[in-house]
């Protein structure tokens, strides 16, 4: 299955499940990487309030706290990854 038939983590990108007929980019967060959040300090439960960080925080902190908790971006254009390339632009 290609990965635009599923819905994806809006932090890892990671495939979350199968919805060939409406999927999702990065309207969830799994669970690893709530954790993954919390454990970076960041109470943060849904893509709306991760975008809200990244357009908030110091640019420095996003840029090192994305690349900590394992940011990727994905394929298919969505306001998470938008977020990001305007705050830090692409990164390895």
């Amino acid at each position: 299955m290609a990965h635009g038939d599923y819905n994806c983590c809006a932090v890892c990108d990671c495939k979350l499940d199968y919805n060939a007929s409406d999927p999702r980019t990065k309207e969830e967060i799994c669970t690893d990487c709530l954790h993954t959040l919390r454990d970076n300090g960041l109470k943060i439960l849904d893509p709306d309030e991760f975008i809200k960080w990244i357009e908030s925080a110091d640019r420095e902190e996003i840029c090192d706290t994305l690349k900590k908790i394992g940011f990727s971006f994905c394929y298919y254009s969505n306001p998470v990854d938008d977020a990001v390339l305007k705050r830090c632009g692409e990164f390895d």
